[in-house]
């Protein structure tokens, strides 16, 4: 549907801007259009697995690893 393709375009982008910026997790969410920081976390970690500090935390490691 077009509601999950437009999720998983903004879901790429928080991934992006996770990985490659120091924007705060509310200010990332908010950038995508989620008015809470606690929804933003909840759908992502939905869909990945993850929370997004989690994902940011592995990000850096394998980075810098």
């Amino acid at each position: 549907s077009v509601s999950e393709i437009i999720e998983t375009r903004n879901l790429t982008e928080a991934k992006n801007l996770l990985a490659g910026t120091d924007k705060a997790v509310s200010e990332i969410g908010f950038e995508l259009g989620y008015n809470e920081k606690a929804y933003f976390t909840t759908v992502f970690k939905k869909k990945t697995g993850q929370t997004p500090t989690e994902f940011r935390e592995e990000m850096r490691k394998l980075i810098s690893g």
